[in-house]
């Protein structure tokens, strides 16, 4: 009911295949004697997943992702299915920044896949994924909640590695989101970059040159009650930082949070703020190291 399959078109073949990479994860957990243990853990490629002992709070259970390959080159894919059984908690993050590196034309794509079943929680908190000037990525984001489910889902951008100042000046980025409630579509976005990608983001009606962006989304039952609390975190509306800008909004058991920043760190704090103002999870411990 849950599964959905997201398409991958292979690289193209002027790639060698030894070249490409390609990563899946598929991670399964379900609710036992008031916790939350694993289910059925699937592996391939560069992709792994550890759950430290420090993750557990509750009946929560901690999953941390890994890149063994370090990053995505052009051609490479990665795709990631997670799915919280009836009753279960579980809380997703990654070791560290997904890096997407500049191609040679071949486009990188990835594909998350999100499940929540009746009375459970899934919290998808990656660290940011940082696209490199000339990187071409296109990513799809799916999820399918059973309607008293709770799905917490972030995702932070930073375009370029805005800390040696450089900037994405060419390059693809085309984004995909589509999340279903009781298997009805309740909530879809995209973004398309592509080309000479600076002179949009330099507009004023899109990012005013910065280069820093996150999507916050809770969708549960009171999703709604905590808008107010997320407004206030943020300095809504008069009181915004000066490298920050921001959105919020609560509709139909859903609450949506834009953030666009200078560069990646006041985007880091905002979303800290963010999460804990909403009182329903928590920062990983890994992204405190």
């Amino acid at each position: 009911m849950y599964a959905t399959e997201l398409p991958f078109e292979p690289a193209p073949a002027s790639i060698p295949v030894e070249r490409r990479g390609q990563g899946r994860l598929s991670v399964e957990v379900r609710a036992l004697e008031g916790r939350t243990v694993r289910g059925r853990i699937e592996e391939a490629g560069f992709a792994r997943v550890r759950f430290p002992l420090s993750g557990r709070r509750g009946r929560s259970l901690e999953a941390v992702m890994i890149n063994t390959g370090g990053g995505l080159a052009g051609g490479d894919s990665a795709q990631t299915c997670l799915r919280a059984g009836r009753g279960a908690q579980l809380v997703v993050t990654t070791q560290a920044a997904e890096k997407v590196y500049r191609s040679d034309g071949a486009v990188s794509r990835i594909g998350v896949e999100l499940a929540a079943e009746a009375g459970a929680s899934l919290d998808w908190l990656p660290q940011a994924t940082i696209v490199f000037d000339g990187a071409r990525i296109e990513r799809s984001i799916a999820a399918d909640i059973a309607p008293d489910a709770r799905l917490l889902l972030v995702e932070p951008v930073v375009l370029g590695r805005t800390a040696r100042g450089e900037r994405l000046s060419h390059g693809r980025l085309h984004d995909s989101w589509r999340i279903r409630r009781g298997g009805r579509l309740v909530y879809a976005d995209g973004l398309q970059l592509d080309g000479d990608i600076a002179s949009t983001l330099d507009r004023r009606a899109t990012a005013g040159g910065w280069a820093a962006f996150a999507t916050l989304l809770l969708f549960a039952p009171d999703a709604e009650g905590r808008l107010e609390a997320v407004r206030e975190a943020l300095g809504l509306p008069d009181e915004l930082p000066e490298n920050l800008d921001a959105g919020a909004s609560a509709w139909d058991g859903m609450l949506s949070v834009r953030l666009l920043a200078r560069d990646g760190a006041p985007l880091d704090s905002a979303i800290r703020r963010v999460v804990g103002a909403l009182g329903v999870a928590e920062i990983p411990r890994i992204w405190h190291s």
